[in-house]
């Protein structure tokens, strides 16, 4: 039966021909395809070079951003802690250095008083009512005051600062629940994790803080002793 196209060429040279035209059209297409993608790879490797630093500039500016924002939030707590000056909460803030100082001896002349006081206002001895004992002192100057703190150990541990403020006391922070004990007025406030109680004692503000795990009642009873009138009040 006859073809119904030409019978395919046997010539050589026609063949060599067609091979090479066809790995010429398979070059241009692969060109083609090959140079929008490596293109695209630039493109991707450049992005990611990018990437780390813009990241790093963002970090950056969030970052002095929350500096700025802390120092300001501190500057507030240490300059407003309370409704006067001194602040209570400054105050808190200072008694958290913690002691710098040795634990005030017992006063053997006074069985309910340490050998530490302000202004001539002393501090309780706790340890044979309470077992909290003296562990550590500190003094200090706050907004032009003297302020001075005795801290306090448990028997299990738990660690409270008690601070006197020289000169005229100072108004509670606002917000603090008043608690009256004996005649006098406690005021008790929460911060984070730490309880405070603020009073006042012979015309000076005291200031008590401990862990919150502190139960309040043992703090209101640590604060409002007078030992039968040998803690002055």
């Amino acid at each position: 039966m006859a073809g119904t196209g030409p019978p395919p060429s046997s010539d050589p040279q026609v063949e060599h021909a067609l091979a090479e035209r066809g790995r010429a059209l398979v070059a241009a297409a692969v060109a083609e395809t090959s140079a929008p993608l490596g293109l695209r790879e630039r493109i991707d490797r450049d992005r990611e070079r990018a990437r780390p630093v813009a990241r790093r500039r963002r970090l950056g500016l969030a970052g002095s951003l929350a500096a700025v924002t802390a120092a300001a939030v501190a500057a507030v707590v240490i300059s407003l802690g309370g409704t006067a000056e001194p602040g209570v909460l400054a105050t808190v803030q200072l008694a958290g250095k913690g002691p710098v100082l040795p634990a005030p001896k017992h006063d053997p002349a006074r069985p309910a008083l340490l050998q530490a006081k302000i202004d001539g206002l002393p501090f309780p001895d706790w340890n044979r009512q309470f077992q909290w004992r003296a562990s550590g002192a500190r003094r200090d100057r706050l907004e032009g005051r003297d302020a001075t703190t005795v801290y306090y150990d448990s028997p299990l541990g738990a660690r409270l600062a008690y601070t006197i403020l020289g000169g005229d006391k100072i108004k509670p922070p606002d917000g603090a629940r008043t608690v009256n004990m004996r005649g006098t007025d406690f005021h008790v406030l929460y911060r984070g994790n730490r309880r405070i109680v603020v009073w006042d004692r012979a015309g000076h503000t005291c200031v008590m803080t401990a862990p919150a795990v502190v139960p309040e009642q043992r703090l209101l009873d640590l604060a409002a002793w007078d030992a039968g009138g040998g803690v002055p009040f």
